[in-house]
């Protein structure tokens, strides 16, 4: 593989992500999944901490099945350069092991947004594989925060359905809730949405019934708690 070949699956690697990075979770996937196979991989793990500092597997290749020790050494093994975001280790099963990314035991909390990137191959990862991974280093450091960011939009949304569905509150309703979280009032809701201040507190009242509260401060709270609106 030519350095030409390698910029050119990288570039593609990212053109495919950027396509479906409104789904999340579809992006990480297909950034664990194509980066493995250009490198020839037998297994791959992308990883991130949760904002309770909780490790956590966002994607895996082919499968789940060894995701847990690639897990355990992206945070425990491997030699790092100095300066550099690229680790190597071996491992007396899954053979050596390639880390791309930051220490996760480094990150402060509520870093959510970095991910690391654990590749194993039984027997060793070839010259041009090894190659191509260390020239990923750089374009996957800025990828990256992108995709979790609209992994965590994705799951927001899904949550927040599921919620609004539970409490059969309809969409402009939840969207007149988080307008009202912003600190907005009646009148300036019924600005931005185009609608009169009575349809606004009528919606309000719906809100305030569905939820059983009398109260808007409650009303924002529980709607932060169910995670109708975002925090």
């Amino acid at each position: 593989m030519t350095r030409e070949d390698r910029a050119i699956t990288i570039v593609d690697l990212i053109s495919q992500a950027m396509a479906v990075i409104d789904d999340g979770e579809q992006a990480e996937q297909l950034v664990c999944s194509a980066l493995s196979k250009a490198a020839g991989a037998d297994s791959a793990a992308l990883l991130g901490l949760d904002p309770g500092r909780r490790l956590r597997v966002h994607a895996a290749w082919p499968s789940q099945r060894h995701a847990a020790i690639l897990a355990d050494a992206a945070v425990h093994g491997g030699r790092r350069s100095e300066g550099s975001n690229l680790q190597g280790g071996q491992h007396p099963v899954l053979g050596e092991i390639i880390t791309i990314g930051p220490e996760l035991v480094e990150q402060a909390l509520g870093q959510d947004r970095v991910r690391v990137l654990a590749l194993a191959k039984r027997g060793g990862f070839s010259t041009d594989a090894r190659a191509l991974l260390t020239e990923a280093v750089s374009p996957l450091q800025l990828l990256l925060p992108h995709v979790a960011d609209a992994c965590r939009r994705a799951q927001q949304a899904r949550t927040a359905a599921d919620a609004a569905a539970a409490l059969n509150l309809t969409a402009r309703e939840v969207e007149v809730l988080q307008l009202l979280a912003e600190g907005l009032l009646a009148r300036t809701i019924a600005a931005r949405l185009g609608l009169s201040p009575r349809t606004v507190h009528k919606h309000l009242s719906n809100v305030y019934t569905k939820l059983g509260v009398h109260d808007r401060l409650v009303a924002v709270s529980i709607a932060r708690a169910q995670g109708l609106i975002a925090a």
